[in-house]
């Protein structure tokens, strides 16, 4: 509420004096700014600021998850019922050409991981758990997921980016996939629960973010 629609922001060396922090602190700041789609850079003009889209439904909820650690520790304590359920389920129901299809969003991750485009990378992060609700055959549960949809893109962009996140998630996914494609419900499970376990202890020790689960 400081700043109005289109204004024009101080340049960053001017934040870095007001707020007392070094210039890659105000660097980091603009990025996540940016993501949020709340800043934007023009080249040779400046950085101005930009209204959010209030038609979007979640983006109040998808900023707060950047701002706001106490809506990241809702998220991972949601998904962290809902997906043991969800994997569940998938590895019961899951046939052929979906198993096919989940090893290859998995062959994906794996391909982009090596390569370093995170970004890809996290992209296919998403697909693998969209994917286990489509396969779980259960709409309700799907539906929930796509609630969430958004806010676990957005977290998922910027998680994979911690160091060790991507490798360790990588792991994971593989294990998962493989339970699931054995169809063997208990053992995917506690692969999924090993994966989200993993998930906080690495938001525990980066960011001093503690999910009571």
């Amino acid at each position: 509420g400081h700043f109005k629609d289109g204004e024009r922001l101080p340049t960053q060396e001017e934040l870095c004096q007001q707020f007392g922090v070094s210039r890659t602190v105000m660097i980091g700041a603009f990025h996540k700014l940016s993501s949020l789609k709340l800043i934007e850079s023009q080249q040779g003009r400046g950085t101005f600021v930009r209204m959010p889209n209030s038609n979007i439904v979640l983006e109040p909820i998808v900023n707060a998850l950047l701002l706001d650690k106490a809506t990241t520790r809702e998220l991972i304590e949601t998904r962290y019922y809902l997906e043991r359920s969800i994997v569940r389920l998938a590895a019961k129901r899951i046939d052929v050409q979906q198993a096919e299809e989940l090893q290859h969003i998995v062959h994906e991750m794996n391909r982009n991981f090596q390569d370093g485009n995170i970004e890809a990378f996290s992209r296919g992060d998403l697909a693998f758990h969209m994917k286990l609700a489509e396969v779980s055959q259960n709409s309700i549960l799907k539906r929930l997921i796509g609630v969430i949809r958004e806010m676990l893109a957005t977290f998922l962009e910027e998680f994979n980016r911690t160091p060790g996140a991507a490798e360790r998630a990588n792991e994971h996914h593989r294990k998962i996939c493989d339970a699931i494609v054995a169809h063997d419900a208990d053992s995917a499970e506690r692969e999924m629960q090993l994966h989200l376990q993993d998930v906080m202890e690495i938001l525990h020790a980066q960011y001093e973010l503690d999910v009571d689960i």
